[in-house]
């Protein structure tokens, strides 16, 4: 370590006159030894950005160098478990931040089963053993990145402390726990062409605008759109091995009733806790703006170390516009050259940065692992054309944009289907022509189109009136109608509809659409349309909230019988 002293203070900004420093290297500054890292060189003076409260810090105070960049403590214990920006344990934190502080990867040992014999070669991202009381899920301990060779003094099963080496391997002691820079990538062997969706409970979602496993997502919404709502059941219902929730920015009490509800939800993978598998970073926005341009570094990092035991990992960071806004108020402070609405010029590269850390991969150890990311953004007033929803927009494979209107309606999720993208359709199509159902993509572009069709013919009814248009279009209003009240909209609160397998969906979007063909085909015949609009169809409706869809689409379609 080298020691140096404090020049000046300014907010999170902190110059130091300090030898024998590197960019991004990690310093303690001041009497309770507060984190920096290092974001500017001038010779023997540095600028770094705290990540503690800086207002008891003064010029004079002493700085010291750690030698290493920002980095994060990864080991068992990490799931089950709330974090700060830094990863660093909140259990003790206060009882509103407590999930279960008896469960502190600090203050235990772990029970190992080693996978591994003395004399055995190993090459790096080996299994090494595993840690059969870290949770729901499999824990495996991995020959580091970079080490290789022979297996020496493998510690037998049993308990293990946290600094006790589990094996030397190649002349290097393995520790049971390690850090790990959060801004630099975790190695893998290759990456691989994603094209199986994750799928998520959500019809919207899973029907019209899938995510791959290993691709890249994000949720634009103003205010009161249900950015928080959609999270929190992709997160609950997602088929992934591990979740990892930043709370980046947000405000405290929200983030609170986050950690609660999820604290108390079932996980429906296990049967236990959801919490048993998710991570949560929680930094909110009144802690330091630092650690909250952080916050998804050392998420993503998590995610990875997940990934590299081959998992399928989501990381949520809600939202990634709070942590623009620290990285704004950072450059300010600097004196950085701003660009669009004062965020600085190296926004969308920090943005691609982040985003390009998911994918689906070869591990070390040759398993197949995946991080997705899933971005939500908040452009202040709904204003999507901002620099935070502009950039991201280039970077992300799927789009799911919240609409106000349909918010507004309480239509749920609202998920609008004029602003919302996925480039991955094509891939998606065919895993699911691939896996029994060969009919997804034909399906998916029937719906869009009804839906794009049945928005225009709106608007031009509300100039003409509905009775003026022919029949044939009256029809695609109402097809529109039933497919946003019967197939995209979902109940949260429901045991039966908050999650919907992709069988359901699919059956649910067939019935519909076999009632729209029905009806086009009782006006060609000549049958009136206002007789049409005036069958019950509310049976059709109800079938998203009953266990079989079958009764509900067979009672529609008996009516309309009784119409030819």
């Amino acid at each position: 370590m080298t020691s140096g002293v404090v020049r000046r203070v300014n907010g999170p900004v902190v110059e130091v006159e300090l030898n024998g420093l590197a960019m991004a290297d990690l310093i303690e500054v001041g009497r309770h030894d507060l984190p920096a890292e290092v974001v500017a060189l001038r010779g023997d003076h540095a600028t770094a950005q705290a990540y503690e409260y800086t207002g008891a810090l003064a010029p004079g105070d002493p700085a010291r160098s750690l030698g290493r960049p920002l980095s994060v403590r990864l080991g068992p214990g990490l799931t089950g478990q709330v974090f700060d920006g830094l990863l660093r344990p909140l259990g003790g934190a206060g009882t509103w931040l407590d999930l279960d502080s008896g469960r502190s990867s600090r203050a235990r040992t772990w029970t190992f089963e080693p996978r591994a014999e003395s004399g055995q070669e190993l090459a790096t991202g080996a299994l090494l053993g595993e840690i059969t009381d870290a949770g729901p899920v499999a824990h495996r301990v991995l020959v580091p990145p970079g080490v290789a060779g022979g297996v020496q003094n493998i510690r037998g099963a049993g308990p293990c402390g946290q600094d006790e080496p589990i094996a030397t391997v190649g002349g290097v002691d393995v520790p049971l726990f390690a850090w790990w820079p959060v801004r630099r990538p975790r190695p893998y062997r290759d990456r691989l062409r994603a094209a199986a969706p994750l799928i998520t409970g959500q019809r919207v979602l899973d029907a019209l605008y899938p995510v791959v496993l290993g691709g890249t997502a994000a949720v634009p919404g103003g205010f009161g759109t249900g950015k928080t709502v959609l999270l929190q059941q992709i997160a609950k219902w997602c088929r992934a091995d591990v979740i990892v929730y930043v709370g980046c920015g947000e405000r405290g009490n929200e983030l609170a009733d986050v950690i609660t509800e999820f604290a108390e939800l079932s996980d429906p993978r296990t049967g236990g806790r959801l919490t048993d598998r998710t991570v949560i970073i929680a930094n909110t926005s009144n802690m330091p703006i630092m650690a909250r341009e952080a916050s998804i570094y050392a998420g993503a990092t998590v995610a990875e170390y997940y990934r590299d035991m081959g998992h399928d990992v989501v990381v949520i960071a809600d939202s990634t516009s709070r942590w623009a806004e620290a990285l704004r108020e950072f450059a300010s402070r600097t004196g950085a050259l701003p660009a669009e609405e004062g965020y600085p010029a190296g926004l969308g590269s920090a943005l691609a940065a982040f985003y390009e850390r998911a994918g689906q991969v070869t591990t070390l150890s040759g398993w197949r692992g995946s991080v997705t990311i899933v971005g939500a953004v908040s452009p202040p007033g709904g204003d999507m054309t901002e620099p935070v929803t502009a950039h991201t927009q280039r970077f992300v494979r799927t789009l799911w944009t919240l609409d106000r209107e349909l918010a507004y309606a309480r239509h749920y999720p609202a998920v609008g289907w004029t602003g919302s993208y996925c480039r991955d359709v094509s891939p998606v199509g065919a895993w699911y022509a691939g896996n029994g159902d060969p009919g997804w993509a034909p399906r998916r572009a029937r719906v869009i189109a009804v839906l794009a069709e049945a928005d225009r013919l709106a608007s031009l009814a509300e100039l003409i009136g509905v009775t003026a248009l022919p029949g044939h279009e009256r029809m695609t209003l109402l097809g529109g109608r039933l497919l946003r009240e019967a197939v995209l909209q979902q109940s949260s609160l429901s045991d039966v509809d908050s999650f919907s397998a992709p069988e359901r969906t699919a059956a649910l979007a067939d019935a519909v659409l076999g009632v729209i063909d029905r009806a086009q085909e009782l006006v060609a015949a000549g049958v009136a349309p206002q007789a049409i609009e005036e069958v019950d169809v509310s049976a059709l409706v109800r079938a998203r909230e009953a266990p079989g869809v079958d009764e509900g689409a067979a009672a529609v379609r008996a009516a309309l019988e009784a119409l030819a």
